[in-house]
C-alpha cells in the first residue's frame, strides 16, 4: 500500500493525469459523459512494467459551436486520500473547409488536495493540438451498442501541452527549477454513432531526467521523462 501512495503522489508531481479532452470541440449544446484509464509507465518491483492504473470520470458540454468545457474528478487518486479535478475549455482555433484539418487549444487548470496532510496544489495548464479526420467518404461503420450504421470519421490528432508549476518549493523543502512540465501526444479516436474510443501515447517531461527518482518511471527517451499510455471512452448526447 505504500508503494501504491508513493506512485499517486509521484504521478501527481509528474503531471501525467489523464489524456487530452476534447481535442474536437462538441457540437453547440451536445453533451458527452467520459471515462479515462492510464498513466505513466513504470517498473512495479517483481511484477511487470505497467502503466500507472489512474481513472477519472468527467462530464462536457459544447457552449459554443467553437468551445466546449469540461471537468473530470480523478477516481483512483480519491482512493488514497487525494481529491483531484480538472476544469477547462476546448476552443476550434482553425478548421479547413472541407473540416477535415484543424486546429484547437485547451486552457484549463488541475487541483489536488492532500485530505490528510491538508496540503493543495494547482496546476494551469495550456495544451495545442492539430487534427485529422478520416474515412470521410461516406463509409459506414455499426453502431458499438444498437447497430445501427450511419456515416463517420474516426480521429487522428497529435500535439503540445504544458502543466505550469506555481510552487516555488518541491517537496521537503526543495527548490523547485522546472516551472514548465512539456507533453507531448499523438491519439486515435474511434468514433461510433454516440460512442467513442480513444488510445493515447503521451511523451511526458521529455527534457527533464527520471533517474534519482523515487519511482522507476519508463521512457522512449530512455533517461529522460516518462512515456504515458492511456484508454477513453466517451458517450455523447
Amino acid at each position: 500500500m505504500k508503494f501504491v501512495n508513493i506512485l499517486v503522489i509521484s504521478s501527481l508531481l509528474l503531471g501525467a493525469c489523464g489524456p487530452a479532452r476534447h481535442v474536437v470541440p462538441l457540437e453547440h449544446k451536445e453533451n458527452a459523459v467520459s471515462a479515462s484509464f492510464g498513466g505513466p509507465l513504470v517498473d512495479v518491483p517483481g511484477v511487470a512494467t505497467l502503466p500507472l492504473p489512474f481513472t477519472s470520470v468527467g462530464y462536457a458540454r459544447g457552449l459554443t459551436p467553437n468551445i466546449t468545457v469540461a471537468g473530470n474528478w480523478y477516481s483512483t487518486s480519491a482512493l488514497f486520500g487525494v481529491a483531484q479535478f480538472d476544469a477547462g475549455a476546448s476552443i476550434r482555433m482553425l478548421e479547413s473547409v472541407n473540416h477535415r484539418h484543424g486546429f484547437s487549444t485547451y486552457i484549463g487548470s488541475n487541483l489536488a488536495v492532500d485530505v490528510v496532510e491538508s496540503t493543495t496544489k494547482l496546476w494551469p495548464q495550456l495544451d495545442m493540438h492539430y487534427y485529422w479526420r478520416y474515412n470521410r467518404s461516406e463509409q459506414v461503420q455499426s453502431d458499438m451498442f444498437n447497430k445501427s450504421n450511419r456515416p463517420v470519421s474516426n480521429l487522428i490528432y497529435a500535439g503540445i501541452g504544458s502543466w505550469w508549476e506555481l510552487s516555488g518549493t518541491k517537496a521537503h523543502g526543495q527548490e523547485q527549477k522546472d516551472f514548465v512540465v512539456p507533453m507531448l501526444n499523438i491519439g486515435h479516436n474511434l468514433n461510433w454513432k454516440r460512442w467513442s474510443f480513444k488510445t493515447e501515447l503521451k511523451l511526458i517531461a521529455p527534457f527533464s531526467t527520471n533517474n534519482k527518482l523515487v519511482v522507476d518511471y519508463k521512457s522512449v527517451m530512455g533517461d529522460r521523462g516518462a512515456t504515458g499510455v492511456f484508454l477513453g471512452l466517451t458517450r455523447t448526447f
